[in-house]
């Protein structure tokens, strides 16, 4: 599975080239020299098919640009002699027959001298043919050289059901909303319908130019835009109840995307109780839509793998018919089975490819696991079940091969750590106020006291305490 890429050829190391993506760094990579054309040279843009493997992009052909391998025009410098006087002479002969008008070339030639080893020849006027040779008759008389068939008429190419028709609003609501307003509003709501705010500034812009032409005032345009600010959401409701009651009208015949850009709008424009029962209508079939398409979607998967046609189903299963629609858990399990045992040794190389293929773009790829590879299995068949191995991890496995490791994440280097500051010198201790010189010194001598008091007390009680016990 390969595809187109602009290289730019960026040096030459022997047989070796490398390269880069024309106007970016990445991707890039190497090719060998017997891949370019002859003549290639630093600095080349060429287009090539590159094959996606897991460890990058590989070149596999180049597509020479046209000037390739074209010598470059080499010219002759020419040095001649100043000359005096003219420098190229004209010199007619003498006894010239001049120059003959379209009639005397073809009439009878007068001065040429009949030769007598030609007879002569006496062709009628306006026959181009020889008089000794019959007429060709007409090819219906010609029974050698019978008539060629009619070409048969090339058919009617049919017509496409499948696309939906182009939703045709009505003007019902557009007119009813022109026809109440004033009538120099009026103008701003039609460009207001045509082009929004843009067709509003734009027609300001262009009544100036042809007023300043003329020599007159020009319109005040701050106004008119805040006039056309204050409609704009009355006729972007009126365009939408035309385009809701058309929608409406036509039934099934209305596209998807009309309906969901209907349903998208409405929570901002319906605003009165007949505009949101339209909104409403229109939710609900653009729900019944959506799961009919579901429904559709995966009965036609259910049948083609009851029918045994497994490269079908997987590439249904890309086809979804909206974004958000999922297969359900027991038919995808189902066909991740048959899949996997389908995928073995005694099926053929072409069968085998096919559903490799057809997996590689199926939303459940990495749960496919092949029971082996088919017993005759060409190296093309390798080679293709090596690119879809990124998308098929299984397949690694199966081939002999190892995944290698993720890139090396590149993360910056750390900033520079800012130069140390020199530690500020320390600030000295401001004087202790006098109150508290003068509290701490009482505290120091209060306590003082009471210790030397407690000290002589301490023998007295000693000494009643032992008369006592006596």
């Amino acid at each position: 599975m390969s595809h187109r890429i602009d290289i730019e050829l960026t040096s030459q190391n022997g047989e070796v080239w490398t390269w880069r993506a024309a106007g970016a760094k990445q991707p890039k990579g190497s090719v060998e020299s017997s891949v370019l054309y002859p003549g290639a040279g630093v600095g080349d843009v060429i287009r090539a098919e590159a094959e996606r493997f897991l460890d990058g992009l590989k070149i596999v052909s180049v597509i020479a640009p046209r000037n390739a391998g074209m010598a470059k025009a080499e010219t002759i410098e020419i040095h001649t002699k100043e000359l005096d006087g003219p420098q190229v002479r004209v010199q007619y002969a003498e006894g010239g027959r001049g120059r003959r008008d379209d009639s005397e070339r073809r009439g009878p030639r007068p001065d040429r001298a009949p030769r007598p080893d030609r007879p002569a020849r006496d062709r009628p006027a306006g026959d181009g043919g020889r008089p000794d040779r019959p007429a060709r008759p007409p090819r219906a008389e010609r029974p050698d050289r019978p008539d060629r068939p009619e070409r048969p008429s090339r058919p009617a190419r049919p017509e496409r059901t499948d696309r939906p028709k182009r939703l045709s609003a009505g003007r019902a609501n557009r007119d009813a909303l022109i026809d109440s307003l004033n009538p120099e509003h009026r103008v701003i709501a039609d460009q207001l319908f045509r082009g929004g705010i843009p067709a509003v500034r734009q027609a300001i812009i262009d009544q100036n130019a042809a007023r300043r032409a003329a020599g007159e005032p020009e319109v005040p345009g701050a106004a008119l835009l805040a006039l056309a600010e204050d409609l704009l959401p009355k006729t972007r409701s009126a365009d939408w109840c035309d385009r809701a009651e058309a929608a409406l009208a036509a039934g099934s015949a209305t596209g998807m995307r009309d309906l969901r850009a209907l349903v998208t709008q409405a929570d901002s424009v319906a605003k009165d109780d007949a505009s949101r029962a339209m909104s409403a209508r229109l939710r609900d079939a653009m729900n019944g839509r959506v799961e009919g398409d579901r429904t559709a979607w995966t009965t036609e998967i259910t049948d083609a793998i009851a029918a045994g046609k497994l490269v079908r189903a997987l590439r249904l299963t890309t086809k979804a018919p909206d974004p958000a629609a999922k297969l359900a858990a027991d038919v995808q399990a189902h066909l991740i089975a048959q899949t996997n045992q389908a995928l073995s040794p005694t099926a053929s190389s072409d069968l085998w490819a096919a559903l490799i293929g057809a997996a590689a773009e199926a939303p459940f790829r990495r749960d496919i696991v092949p029971v082996g590879m088919p017993a005759d299995a060409s190296e093309t068949l390798k080679e293709t079940a090596a690119q879809a191995s990124n998308r098929i991890p299984a397949l690694l496995k199966v081939l002999g091969l190892t995944m290698p490791p993720p890139p090396r994440r590149m993360t910056p280097p750390p900033p520079p750590r800012p130069p140390a500051r020199p530690a500020a010198p320390a600030a000295e201790a401001a004087p202790a106020p006098v109150d508290a010189i003068i509290d701490e010194a009482a505290s120091s001598s209060v306590i003082d006291s009471i210790v030397d008091s407690a000290d002589d007390a301490a023998p007295i009680d000693a000494s009643a305490e032992t008369a006592a016990a006596e």
